[in-house]
């Protein structure tokens, strides 16, 4: 405040709210974190067969997942991790700010679950970060080639939990899904929230917010809710284009955004 800063909190969890009130934040709900609870996951029953099918689709694919921490990794592996990541971005610009620590092996104690394809060769990975929050791992990055089987990402998640229920870990965070429970909303819902939600979904092919919750859901994880925080009404707009910026929502797309070169990596 001596500086004329304002303070706002991003992706504030629902019982940080009562410290943050007495405080003079308001606050606005943002969107919901997917967990998994390893020791409760399973691939059985009729719900979630897609999962058990691309699982099945890819193992019998030739295609395997070794998880492995960042310290173990090999400099021709980080090399190979880097080029599919370029891969997978694009022209687009790194998102995910709030709820994720996208830059590769700078974090210690990361674990990375690396997809091998018949050939050898990866196809895709995640990068799992140590959750400060809990006893868990929260999904940091996730990445693939384009010419991979559909799945990869289903198969790459499951055999990650499959890893953390072995480690006794006791949760695994998965993506945030912005205005999650507008998604979600049916034909009953208010007028207002069948508007936003349509608004929401006409967002979706530059955002990816529907598909990106619609990912989340095919694991049947708790949802936990997850605010915005601010300190007066009247900083709500610029607080929150300065939580665009930083998720870099506001970076424009196509010959604006520099392409990585690849051969030199």
């Amino acid at each position: 405040h001596s500086r004329a800063w304002r303070v706002a909190i991003a992706g504030a969890s629902n019982d940080a709210l009562a410290n943050y009130a007495p405080l003079g934040f308001k606050s606005l709900y943002l969107g919901d974190e997917a967990v998994i609870s390893p020791s409760e996951f399973s691939l059985d029953g009729r719900a979630i067969r897609k999962v058990r099918q691309s699982v099945s689709r890819l193992r019998k694919g030739g295609y395997e997942v070794r998880v492995l921490s960042t310290a173990d990794a090999d400099e021709a592996l980080k090399r190979e991790l880097r080029v599919v990541s370029e891969e997978w971005r694009g022209n687009w610009p790194e998102r995910g700010f709030t709820m994720a620590m996208d830059a590769l092996f700078l974090y210690p104690d990361t674990v990375l679950a690396v997809a091998v394809g018949p050939d050898g060769s990866v196809g895709g990975f995640l990068q799992l970060v140590p959750s400060p929050a809990s006893d868990g791992y929260s999904l940091a990055s996730m990445r693939r080639r384009n010419n991979t089987p559909n799945g990869l990402m289903e198969y790459l998640i499951t055999e990650s939990v499959s890893w953390a229920r072995e480690h006794h870990v006791v949760e695994l965070s998965l993506n945030f899904a912005v205005f999650a429970d507008f998604l979600r909303a049916d034909g009953d819902a208010g007028r207002w929230t069948r508007a936003f939600r349509w608004f929401l979904l006409k967002c979706d092919r530059l955002f990816q917010v529907e598909r990106l919750h619609s990912f989340n859901r095919k694991f049947f994880p708790h949802w936990r809710r997850r605010y915005f925080c601010f300190e007066r009404w009247t900083d709500l707009p610029l607080a929150g284009l300065a939580y665009l910026h930083a998720e870099s929502l506001l970076t424009p797309p196509g010959p604006w955004v520099k392409t990585p070169d690849l051969a030199a990596r």
